[in-house]
This record gives structure tokens, sequence and C-alpha cells, in this order.
């Protein structure tokens, strides 16, 4: 049973390392969001729900964020078709520095290591801050974009100003390596901004995936959907 048990997590584990990049940037200091009319501030978190697409050549995944009191649910959508284990989903604590890994059908978890965040030294990347704007979402975003010619790479970030000050740490504590995360903590003073619109493209601007969110709920959230039920098993144990 174990070793079915083993298999699984190995699906389950893969899917999310596979299937999650993730997106991030930042506007003009001076700019206002149409939603906001405060600059972010460490006492005024955001609390709500994110569902966002990844879409690439050749398939589109859909996840949802629900955030509140620096921990966050990241689950998977069920129209994403190559997915296993659809109703699985994680659990990122941004204080505790911890992230779970949580099986609702088998009513089990496990906790997934983590490792310090090491800021990336590569002298190669651009960061080029752009007037460039447009809605998205009821927001009003601004357009970061981040180049690094020797790995023919840039991604273009399109970025809202809501409080979102969960998400660099989010980040770092994820600590995952795909180009739209190691991209967008390269940028300085990301504090308090989310990306709407996520783009990345080689350099001569071949499509190679786009981030998107389709949809942004400020909204109270139920503590009980953060915690892991009491009669789950621990797959470490």
């Amino acid at each position: 049973m174990q070793n079915i048990y083993k298999i699984f997590f190995k699906l389950f584990l893969g899917f999310f390392f596979l299937g999650t990049n993730l997106l991030f940037s930042q506007p003009n200091n001076n700019s206002q969001n149409d939603k906001l009319d405060n600059l972010p501030s460490k006492n005024k978190k955001f609390e709500g729900v994110i569902n966002f697409v990844q879409e690439f050549i050749e398939d589109t995944l859909s996840y949802t964020y629900y955030i509140k009191n620096r921990i966050i649910r990241f689950e998977p959508q069920n129209n994403c078709r190559n997915c296993k284990n659809k109703d699985s989903y994680m659990l990122f604590d941004l204080d505790k520095k911890t992230i779970t890994a949580i099986d609702p059908i088998h009513k089990m978890y496990t906790n997934i290591p983590t490792k310090p965040y090491m800021p990336n030294n590569d002298k190669n990347f651009q960061i080029i801050k752009t007037n460039n704007s447009k809605k998205i979402q009821g927001y009003k975003c601004f357009q970061w974009r981040v180049r690094n010619k020797a790995q023919n790479t840039e991604v273009s970030y399109w970025v809202a100003q809501d409080n979102f000050i969960f998400f660099e740490d989010f980040l770092k504590l994820w600590n995952r390596s795909e180009k739209h995360a190691e991209y967008f903590l390269k940028i300085p003073e990301t504090e308090g901004y989310f990306p709407m619109l996520s783009e990345e493209r080689t350099t001569l601007r071949e499509q190679k995936m786009t981030l998107r969110v389709t949809q942004i709920n400020k909204q109270q959230l139920a503590p009980d959907i953060f915690v892991i039920p009491k009669e789950f098993q621990s797959y470490d144990h």
C-alpha cells in the first residue's frame, strides 16, 4: 500500500513541478490603479481569489490562488486536459515557510522540502521600464520587460498594484527555476504588484508561453480551506 501512495505522490508532485511557471513585475512608481486609492501597505493585505490560465502552443492549463493571512492555497482546475489528480492542491505558509501537498481523494498529505532562495547573479539581464499601459481585469496595468540575450528569452509583464504583498515571498518560497519566476526576481521593488498578463518570447519575438489572469475577486475566505483536515494522514510517517 505504501508503494501505491509513493507512486501517487510522485505523479502529484510531478504535475505541479512541471506545470507551474509563475509571473510577476512592477509599473512606474508614480502610477495609480483605477481600483486602488492608497499605496501598498504590509498592514493591508490582499484577501481573495485569483484565477489564471497558462497557455502553451499545444495546451492550456488553469489554476486558482486562494489568499488569506499569508497562506495561499494553489490548485489546478478540472479543465486541465492532461492533469493527473485534479482534486489535489498545495498550501503555502509564507510565515512558516512551508509547502504542503494535499490529496483529498486518498485523505493524505506530504510536506515538500524547501530551500533558501539564492539571488541569481547573472549579469546578462536587461530590465526595460516602459510607459505602456492597458486595462486588464479592471486594473490599469503597466509594462515591464526583462530580457536576457544569452538565454534567448524576453518576458513581458503587465502588472497591477493592489496590496499584493504576498507575491514576492510566495515566489521565493516556491523557488522554481522557470524563467517567469527567475526574471521577475531580477526586478527591484516589486512589493505590492501582481502580473495580470505575462508573455514569454524568444528575442526574435517567437511566442513560447503566456500566463493571464482571467478573474480576480477580493472577498473574505473561510479559514478552514487553508488547513489540513484532521482525519488526513501524513505520507511522511
